[in-house]
This record gives structure tokens, sequence and C-alpha cells, in this order.
């Protein structure tokens, strides 16, 4: 789901901001069209670097795909009429937030499910139109189900395909 929203993104210009826990995949993401990357690990107040690297003003949207404390932090990357968008819960179920950073900055939260048709089928026009094509980490056989899940349990960058005979 990131990697398809970077591409949205760079296709449509934005200046994309990505996290991740590794060096590598940041450097993918910059070749996919990321502007800036951000290794949690090393900077675990990602919020703040994200922050400084708009001069202090704050991002305008996050994809916030883990939820939990995560979320937090992405609240506070939030500039001034930003948009939190939860596409995905990986960590906690509950979310907690500071009230003071919605009033201050009219923060806007939307939960992300699936949408009606006339857009699913707006997204497949601009996906042919822009030419996006989703990022495939390996491609396994039927046989290498087992691997195919070893390698999904270690952070791909993509998505895993299973080939069916």
């Amino acid at each position: 789901m990131s990697l398809f929203a970077l591409q949205f993104a760079a296709a449509f210009g934005l200046r994309a901001i990505v996290t991740s826990s590794s060096d590598e995949k940041l450097e993918r993401a910059k070749a996919l069209g990321a502007w800036k990357g951000i290794n949690y690990r090393s900077q675990p107040a990602w919020d703040e670097a994200a922050r400084e690297l708009t001069n202090g003003a704050g991002v305008r949207h996050v994809l916030e795909m883990v939820g939990g404390d995560n979320a937090r932090r992405s609240l506070n990357a939030l500039g001034a009429d930003g948009r939190l968008s939860l596409i995905g819960l990986l960590g906690s179920m509950e979310l907690s937030f500071p009230i003071i950073p919605f009033l201050r900055n009219r923060i806007v939260v939307q939960g992300i499910s699936i949408g009606h048709r006339r857009a699913f089928e707006r997204m497949n026009q601009a996906i042919e139109t822009l030419a996006i094509k989703p990022v495939i980490d390996k491609v396994f056989g039927f046989d290498q189900v087992p691997q195919a899940f070893e390698r999904l349990e270690t952070g791909p960058f993509g998505k895993i395909v299973i080939t069916v005979p």
C-alpha cells in the first residue's frame, strides 16, 4: 500500500516523505520518487524529523499504516489543516490522541476503507494513464509457499507473488 501511494504522489508531483527501518528501502523509495526518507530506527522521533524537513510547518497528509503509538507521531508530524488517513492497524487497535493539536491545527482524521465503484474505475484509469506498476519484491512458485511466507516476515520491498500452476 505504501509504495502504491508513493507512486501516485510522485506521479502528481507531490513531495513525499517516506519512513522505513531500512536505509536500503529508503534509497529504493527515493528511486520511485520519494522526496526524502527517514529511518525510524536511527531517528525514533521521525515526526520531529519530518517537521524539520518542512522547516517546522509540518506535513500536509500522513498515510498511517501502523496505528497505536505510531499514530501519535503521525499526528505530531502534521501541520495546520493536515489530514491523517488511517489505512492499516499493524499495532494497537486503539488510538489515543491529545486534543490540543486537533484544535490548534484543525486536523482531520479519516478512516480509509473500500470506496465506491466510480472511485475504483477512476483509480484504474489513473493507473493506466500514469503507467503505475506494482512493485514486486519476489515471485515464488506454488510449491514455495513456505519460503514466500518467510520472505513476507522479513519485510519485503513490494509485493510477494505466488504463481499458481
